[in-house]
């Protein structure tokens, strides 16, 4: 377990670059995503893996809004021309590199044979910005988890450029777009039943509110004490509390997860205050830095999108039983997903974020060099 070192004071805040723990929060949601898309044993279905993608969506807007109020403060302004060209780089080539992967195998080898016509049909959706579309309009497919790349590639378009642009350095202009939007997008699910393809843009809200609460010297003294281990503590039993929730619901009422207004907010304000406690550096929130959980979270994002390869190929090697022989499986496909995930990384992710890096500097290149926070 890695030892770290409590942020406690304001500019201690504004001062730290990286925080490792945020590394081991993503391989935690990815390892949730991964275990939920794993053949059913009861060893780990009632871990509700769907809130994986919830706990990504909150990450990612802290992370994001962290970005872009360092720069701002840095140079006065965000770039955001050069951070939209920095999100491309970073999330298109592996989206496609894994799309190319999976349409390779379908008609090739016969991969997910059963899907292959839903697949074909959903194929132009998965080209456009809006992948999302077979998700909530069919029944599952290969490569649906898509959906959540859609709801995300259209938040990073659009949030940098609301709040810091349009209403640069109001923030109270800010703040109240960011509470607003994520009620509103509440409101169908709590009207109608509708909405599904709206309501997670509260979760990436949420995220943003939170980074916000810790950019401001005042809120700051009162999340601050997120970062004792009793902080960390309490955050933890609350999540862990709602987590439970989840499942206990999702077991009585069909679709809780994705069609009920009671999901997003509770779940996602949770979230929220782990966030908060593991980027303070509570004590007791090393075990989140440690080098397995940071090289997981590092190739979370290929992980993603290709795990149900891995664990394709390990439901044909190891055919289902009891749970030595789901052990087994899951074990399997865990270890081939994460090899995949890395091959991804090391060929297309890395180096396509670098060129995205060297492509944005030539935007502004006078406030060229940015804040070295981990990247979202």
């Amino acid at each position: 377990m890695t030892r770290v070192s409590r942020i406690a004071r304001y500019d201690e805040w504004r001062a730290t670059r990286f925080f490792p723990g945020l590394d081991g929060v993503r391989a935690v949601a990815a390892l949730l995503v991964v275990l939920h898309h794993a053949r059913t044993h009861r060893l780990w279905g009632a871990l509700e893996g769907w809130n994986g993608v919830t706990l990504f969506f909150v990450l990612s807007g802290f992370l994001i809004t962290t970005l872009a109020l360092r720069e701002e403060d840095e140079h006065g302004a965000l770039r955001w021309r050069a951070f939209v060209v920095r999100r491309c780089f970073r999330i298109v080539p592996v989206y496609v590199a894994s799309l190319a992967l999976y349409t390779v195998l379908m008609f090739s080898i016969g991969f997910g044979g059963s899907h292959r016509a839903a697949f074909a049909h959903a194929l132009p959706w998965y080209l456009s910005p809006f992948p999302e579309v077979p998700f909530f309009t069919r029944t599952h497919i290969v490569f649906s988890l898509a959906w959540s790349l859609g709801i995300e590639e259209k938040f990073y378009l659009l949030w940098p450029l609301l709040p810091f642009v349009l209403l640069r350095k109001r923030v109270r202009a800010r703040i109240a777009l960011a509470l607003l939007v994520a009620l509103a997008a509440q409101l169908p699910l709590a009207i109608t039943g509708g909405g599904r393809a709206v309501a997670p843009y509260s979760a990436l809200l949420v995220g943003c509110l939170l980074a916000l609460a810790l950019h401001h010297r005042s809120a700051f003294r009162f999340a601050a004490r997120l970062g004792s281990t009793w902080g960390l503590a309490v955050a933890v039993a609350l999540l862990v509390a709602v987590h439970a929730a989840t499942h206990v619901i999702g077991v009585t009422a069909a679709g809780y997860r994705v069609s009920s207004a009671l999901y997003y907010l509770p779940y996602s304000g949770a979230a929220a205050l782990v966030l908060a406690a593991v980027a303070l550096q509570a004590r007791g929130s090393g075990i989140l830095s440690w080098r397995p959980m940071r090289f997981v979270g590092r190739v979370s994002y290929p992980l993603y999108l290709t795990h149900p390869l891995g664990l394709g190929f390990a439901a044909l090697a190891v055919a289902p039983g009891g749970a030595a022989a789901e052990l087994a499986y899951l074990a399997l496909g865990v270890t081939l997903s994460l090899g995949l995930a890395w091959a991804l990384h090391r060929l297309v992710e890395r180096p396509l974020i670098a060129i995205g890096k060297r492509q944005a500097t030539r935007i502004r290149p006078e406030i060229a060099r940015g804040p070295a926070l981990a990247p979202a």
